[in-house]
């Protein structure tokens, strides 16, 4: 039931007579300060009237709401039973707001075990539940207000798949600094949680991102200070399918096809990753990863040396890449 604009909500309590000087009267008389028009039986019943006829037909039909005082003297209250029968059928068919205010740490009746109710513990100093009953019966409850969302939970994140958007934000953050250093390690802890600092993430959500990319086995953390961490290979090839890096498949057939090609014609010869990168004209670390990942296949086999940078010596190519490039075309 709504309430309309300038008018005086009102509100039928429901007591018991043992109630009504202890804590009902001084309550409705503040109900009434705040303008709420609380319908109390000591103030409408008048001699002649019908009891029936006065409570259910104009103090509960013709409220915007009703508040059941509980206490150890309604709950058993046969009368108070009714009338509260009465207005959980209001609550259910009208929408009318039903407002159990609790005294005595009396027990709830079965029928608003479901309902949030208001408990008083002092009658004589209770201003914070007045306030909150109050601003219940107004239609008003502060709520803080809604800010500007984090650059991360934004549309235009890369989604890597089974990762929420945070972690996707620190994944992606992660690979695109790899492709530019040219190596999986991230170094500078510090640049890092910066860049991820001007998309709205705090260190503390950092923290946990790379905690759970390292237990998915995506990320590997590494001992120092700071986030000192590598990038696995099942962490770049889900950057790689997610479209993070363009034509990433393509890309990976194009360094399958060019080790078989290379092979052949220098009779077997090694392949180096650095003459795949100048060849094909791709990333240091893309092509790293890439033959990481088909040494991870068993579909070649490759030795290293360190020097400045990684190099790596391609020296067999499995049967299965050549057949499969072969009936591709």
């Amino acid at each position: 039931m709504s309430i309309g604009k300038g008018m005086n909500p009102k509100v039928f309590i429901s007591h018991a007579s043992e109630d009504k000087d202890r804590f009902v009267i001084r309550f409705c008389e503040r109900l009434r300060g705040k303008g709420i028009d609380a319908w109390l039986d000591k103030w409408e019943m008048l001699p002649g009237d019908k009891l029936v006829d006065k409570v259910f037909n104009q103090g509960l039909r013709l409220s915007d709401a009703v508040i059941v005082v509980l206490s150890n003297y309604s709950v058993q209250k046969p009368w108070v039973q009714k009338e509260l029968d009465t207005a959980v059928v209001k609550n259910v068919e009208d929408k009318t707001k039903l407002i159990p205010v609790r005294l005595d740490g009396c027990s709830i009746p079965e029928c608003l075990r479901d309902t949030l109710y208001v408990s008083i513990l002092d009658l004589d100093n209770y201003d914070a539940e007045f306030d909150r009953i109050v601003s219940v019966i107004h239609g008003q409850h502060e709520v803080p207000p809604l800010g500007d969302k984090p650059e991360y939970a934004k549309a235009d994140i890369l989604q890597l798949e089974g990762l929420c958007r945070s972690d996707s934000l620190v994944l992606s953050q992660a690979c695109d600094i790899a492709l530019e250093q040219g190596h999986p390690t991230i170094l500078d802890p510090d640049a890092f949680v910066a860049k991820l600092g001007q998309k709205g993430m705090a260190a503390n959500e950092i923290e946990e991102s790379l905690q759970v990319l390292n237990s998915n086995y995506y990320v590997k953390l590494l001992e120092g200070p700071g986030y000192l961490f590598n990038i696995t290979t099942s962490g770049f090839t889900l950057f790689g399918e997610s479209g993070g890096i363009p034509k990433y498949n393509e890309k990976i057939t194009a360094v399958a096809r060019m080790l078989v090609q290379r092979m052949h014609a220098n009779g077997g010869q090694p392949v180096t990753n650095s003459s795949i990168e100048s060849e094909l004209d791709l990333p240091p670390m893309l092509v790293e990863h890439v033959l990481e990942r088909l040494r991870d296949h068993g579909q070649i086999k490759y030795e290293t040396e360190k020097g400045g940078r990684l190099f790596m010596h391609v020296y067999w190519v499995s049967p299965e890449i050549r057949r499969k490039l072969e009936g591709s075309g």
